[in-house]
């Protein structure tokens, strides 16, 4: 499987034209070099267990990541006699495990192998029927994992396959969960499999709350929805908490409130829309999955209330207050008209901001396949990037009635995104920065953008979700070909980097990471602007520490580690 970039759950993943300035630009050091004995299709990379890996349909190499040492390279059928090829891969880093299946039309394999050392840990023909990564889900309290089949949820011990319990009340992959450790329950909530899963086994909304001791149901209930993981990175797509008062909460579509002792539903405020006429997917090929994200904000919680945007109709929209414990209406917004997209919801004393239209995600999975007279091949890419969303404009509304406080039409030709930075409430048109008076509407400074030759800004990052080594000064740029700074309380640009024609990967520790249509690899320190780049192999892989220090680079059979800095 070929990425066209890297998708992983660190960091922040954008879609977007960028390149390097050569004045700036200097070679990445190449820390170690490690040569395996095989082409890789699948790579991965865990910090904390301090490995990497490269792996194929017959073969799993793991390295250790500070010094590019082999760990253990084997292939699958030395690993065990019971697989004679491996048809799914599903690492769990947190467990330290692979599990590994080899698929035979109801006689299906599992093996789970422990990842530090290539050893068998266990293996069963019991779990028949799995057929993708979130039908397994590790418990790190309970040290085991909830395996979903077609007819039960099965609690297994993640070092040893013991089972400890089985119910048939479940029998669909495990969303969200909370486990209780004081009562010692855990509460799931379920999801629908694969698409082709769901449609096969069926699907039933439900929450279960189970004693862990020996799978006993406490309760069981239903919920309104769906939760869904998104399509390439496969995080799902809700929240799942306990409150105060012991209100069980999940956080879908808008919230619906549980008895966390009965599981009674106690009040919601939910909305059902779907998006996906803004889903653009820009790889090539055929359509495989889609899935729009963050096209409306989330509920927004103060002490006793809750603030949610009611999107039932997609010509009207509403703002609505509710109090947390009883679920009472505490007022309701002027009508809110034509908004296609409410991605952002902040508040900031007394005062709610609104950001109407704007970027929102776009993740999508496509397959090509090409012929040549040598054969077939199929090629399945996938991208994540975020397109904007007409109208465009900023309201801000006090939270103690309702009403409209200010609307700001200053916006209507284009807005990226906005945050708010203590009492900074910075917006971005695209061509220009703004810095917003919060109460009246009023910009502080409105900066030019066209300086910073980076052509059209697509997304301003908010410093102080980048960590404790970013400089909280500045607000990060994105444009469609280059990155930049600028000062937040003066709007003065701090530096400018422009760039060649890429995909830009995402932001970890202090590194902006991005590679180019020919998978060459560019980083750009965001504190300072300087530049390092790797020129690599056409279709080769990379992975980025969490720090932004180091890249590694898969290519054919080679792993190199990289120095950024």
């Amino acid at each position: 499987m070929l990425m066209k970039k890297k998708t992983l759950s660190l960091g922040l993943f954008l879609s977007l034209t960028v390149s390097i300035f050569a004045q700036k630009t200097e070679e990445m050091k190449t820390v170690w070099e490690t040569k395996l004995n095989y082409e890789y299709d699948l790579t991965g990379l865990d910090e904390n267990l301090k490995i990497i890996h490269g792996s194929n349909e017959k073969n799993f190499g793991v390295l250790n990541a500070e010094d590019g040492s082999k760990k253990w390279v084997s292939k699958f059928s030395e690993i065990s006699d019971d697989i004679k090829k491996v048809d799914l891969q599903i690492p769990m880093y947190e467990s330290k495990a692979i599990f590994l299946f080899d698929k035979k039309m109801g006689k299906d394999q599992m093996v789970v192998v422990d990842i530090e050392t290539g050893k068998m840990l266990w293996s069963t023909g019991k779990y028949q029927g799995i057929e993708d990564q979130d039908e397994i889900v590790y418990i790190p309290e309970m040290d085991a994992y909830a395996v979903v089949t077609k007819d039960a949820l099965t609690m297994v011990k993640a070092r040893t396959g013991e089972e400890l319990w089985s119910t048939k009340t479940m029998n669909t992959p495990v969303g969200r969960y909370i486990y209780d450790d004081k009562e010692k329950t855990i509460t799931m909530v379920n999801m629908p499999r694969t698409f082709l899963g769901s449609l096969v086994k069926g699907f039933k909304n439900q929450i279960l709350k189970i004693n862990v001791k020996n799978g006993d149901v406490i309760w069981e209930q239903t919920y309104r929805g769906f939760i869904e993981k998104k399509v390439v990175t496969r995080e799902p797509v809700a929240h799942f908490v306990l409150a105060e008062g012991n209100k069980l909460m999940l956080q879908l579509n808008g919230l619906q409130v549980f008895d966390y002792k009965t599981g009674k539903p106690l009040w919601s405020a939910t909305y059902d829309v779907t998006f996906e006429e803004f889903a653009k997917v820009k790889t090539p090929g055929r359509v495989k999955a889609k899935g729009v994200y963050g096209a409306v904000a989330d509920p927004l919680y103060d002490g006793e209330f809750v603030y949610i945007l009611d999107f039932k109709s997609k010509s009207s929209q509403y703002l609505k207050k509710y109090e947390v414990n009883s679920g009472k209406l505490v007022w309701t917004s002027p009508e809110i008209k034509d908004a296609k997209a409410i991605p952002g919801l902040y508040l900031v004393d007394g005062v709610l901001l609104m950001q109407v239209g704007g970027a929102v995600e776009v993740q999508g999975i496509t397959v090509q396949t090409t012929t040549t007279t040598s054969g077939t091949t199929t090629t399945t890419y996938k991208s994540i990037n975020y397109q904007n969303v007409k109208p465009y404009n900023v309201q801000a509304f006090n939270v103690a009635d309702g009403k409209q406080i200010w609307e700001s039409d200053r916006f209507k030709k284009g807005i990226s995104n906005m945050f708010l930075n203590g009492k900074d409430l910075i917006v971005c048109s695209g061509k220009a920065l703004y810095n917003v008076d919060y109460k009246t509407g009023k910009e502080k400074y409105e900066v030019s953008l066209e300086g910073d030759d980076i052509s059209l800004a697509e997304k301003i990052i908010d410093p102080t979700s980048l960590g404790e080594n970013v400089n909280k000064d500045n607000v990060i740029i994105i444009g469609s070909k280059g990155v930049s700074a600028h000062n937040m309380k003066t709007g003065a640009k701090v530096w400018a980097n422009r760039t060649k024609s890429g995909d830009f990967n995402g932001i970890y520790g202090t590194t902006a990471f991005y590679q180019t249509e020919s998978d060459d690899q560019f980083a750009i320190d965001v504190n300072t602007g300087k530049a390092t780049f790797y020129n690599a192999r056409k279709n080769a892989k990379a992975e980025y520490s969490s720090d932004g220090n180091y890249l590694y680079a898969f290519e054919k059979k080679v792993v190199t580690k990289l120095s950024t800095k």
